[in-house]
């Protein structure tokens, strides 16, 4: 194969995404999955396009940016998304939850955001079938949802139709140096393909392919459990999700907890996210459930949502969710001559186009509109 204008490593919401947004723009674009398209953390994602989770700052501002496209993504990718609007409440079930929250809600109205506060009593109106007694209070945004399976594949349809190339069963073994520059990468089977600039946005596994490089990328995971109930009638108003994702998500110690739920168009409830430190290779983290993970479920499921004691779970599944611990993404040129950068998003499905355009701005330009420093400080040489 001829030398590539650019190489994209992973094929989840970020890879699919920037390699469709490089093709379009008119960049010979090759994109490489390991596995199949959509078969890590963004195949096990719940396709919710969240805002109020936002850092402040340069996050939010992305967010926002990114927020009003990726609710017109139908029209722009010619394809049925399930797109739809939908309310998000973030819940506090304990005083240090509240707080937090009540700080969040404070700089983000002060941003612009137009947020709101629920006491008790509004929250009994949004959620009738919650526990109400078990929470003091919830911050609500109207965002979105889509499902995410076709959105990877519309990015890829587009894509395709724009010259895009893709190879799945294409695992990269190391990033390709020439002269203390990556010049693309080398495969599993020893097939090096040469391209002038490499993304990587691989999630989970971004921080040992750039370790190849001699770069340290501070992407750390979870692993994150999702589970599927039967269809059930309306039960859900709004995306529901645990503040303790703020406290507890990320804690290093056991078994973390962070209840989410959702409701899709057919009625099924998706319930997530448990959560436990990545002690394990992202490969193997992958493999299985766990009966930990699965009792928690279904003692916070039972608590806050008490009609949902006995729901029959249909599937479960597992996958290694990639994290930062500054809770900031790392996204562009991290100062490696090569390279690009786009992973550890803690909301990837809003970040897809304004990671599209960043990634495209800096290889066809050089430079992008805003100021990725703060996102990538924490990247080192070994």
């Amino acid at each position: 194969m001829n030398t590539l204008d650019a190489i994209v490593i992973g094929g989840g919401y970020p890879g699919c995404s920037i390699a469709y947004h490089l093709a379009k723009a008119g960049v010979k674009t090759l994109l490489l999955e390991k596995n199949e398209i959509s078969s890590g953390a963004s195949g096990g994602n719940f396709g919710c396009i969240q805002v109020q989770d936002a850092s402040l700052g340069l996050s939010l501002d992305l967010t926002l940016r990114s927020f009003e496209r990726v609710m017109k993504y139908e029209e722009e990718l010619d394809a049925d998304l399930e797109l739809a609007s939908l309310g998000s409440l973030i819940a506090a079930t304990n005083e240090a939850e509240m707080e937090e929250l009540e700080s969040l809600y404070r700089g983000k109205k002060d941003a612009g955001l137009d947020i709101m506060l629920y006491g008790p009593k509004e929250l009994a109106q949004a959620e009738p079938n919650m526990n109400h007694e078990r929470f003091l209070g919830a911050t609500y945004f109207r965002q979105g949802r889509l499902n995410p399976f076709k959105l990877m594949y519309a990015f890829l349809r587009r894509g395709r139709a724009y010259g895009l190339q893709v190879r799945e069963h294409a695992e990269v073994d190391r990033l390709y140096l020439e002269g203390g520059q990556v010049k693309g990468v080398v495969l599993a089977d020893g097939e090096i393909l040469r391209a002038t600039q490499t993304i990587v946005a691989a999630g989970a596994w971004s921080k040992s392919i750039c370790r190849t490089a001699g770069l340290h990328v501070p992407v750390e995971y979870v692993r994150a459990e999702g589970f599927v109930t039967e269809p059930l009638k309306p039960f859900l108003n709004n995306y529901y999700s645990s503040a303790s994702f703020f406290t507890e998500a990320h804690d290093v110690d056991g078994v973390g907890m962070s209840l989410c739920m959702g409701q899709t168009q057919s009625g099924n409830l998706l319930i997530g996210e448990t959560s436990k430190p990545g002690h394990v290779p992202p490969g193997e983290a992958s493999r299985l459930t766990s009966f930990d993970h699965f009792v928690k479920v279904k003692e916070a499921v039972s608590e806050y949502f008490p009609a949902l004691a006995k729901v029959n779970i249909l599937r479960a599944w597992t996958t290694p969710s990639p994290y930062t611990d500054s809770m900031e993404p790392i996204l562009g040129d991290v100062g490696m001559p090569g390279l690009l950068l786009s992973t550890g998003f803690k909301s990837c499905v809003i970040m897809t186009a304004v990671a599209g355009d960043i990634i495209t701005d800096l290889v066809t330009k050089g430079e992008t509109f805003c100021d990725l420093r703060s996102f990538n400080a924490q990247v080192t040489r070994l």
